[in-house]
């Protein structure tokens, strides 16, 4: 079996599938492939219950970290646009153009149904003072 692709892409974690939209929005005639070790969403099933199994039994392909989306496929949709944690990218290219592309990605998001972003501040409440007396920081 040949294949012909221009570009190949490992995984369809948010990476590969952010860059696969990417390129076909820069140019649209690319063949462009997407490989990925893990199942079809809808066949993404991990098998712990909280009843028969409580813990994870080490599936050969894991439900939950591989498949497309990776493992956000099942997170609680949060998505943080900080540079206060979860990564470094700002260190390269700058606080400010980190957080224009974090909200970049926030509207293609929104384009393909997401919910858009709530945002949340703890800044001068009586929490973030309980926090601080306990040596807990919180984001605001």
């Amino acid at each position: 079996m040949a294949f012909d692709y221009d570009v190949l892409i490992v995984g369809a974690g948010p990476g590969g599938i952010f860059t696969a939209y990417e390129l076909v929005k820069r140019k649209p005639e690319l063949k462009i492939a997407v490989f990925e070790t893990g199942n079809p969403l809808e066949n993404r099933k991990c098998p712990i219950d909280g009843k028969k199994v409580k813990k994870c039994i080490g599936c050969k392909t894991c439900a939950i970290m591989n498949g497309f989306g990776g493992a956000g496929a099942f997170s609680d949709g949060k998505y943080n646009i900080t540079n206060q944690f979860g990564g470094t990218l700002y260190a390269y290219i700058g606080k400010e153009e980190a957080l224009d592309l974090m909200r970049y990605v926030d509207g293609i998001n929104l384009e393909f149904g997401g919910d858009g972003t709530k945002l949340y501040s703890t800044a001068n409440t009586a929490i973030k003072k309980k926090c601080f007396e306990n040596d807990l920081h919180l984001l605001d």
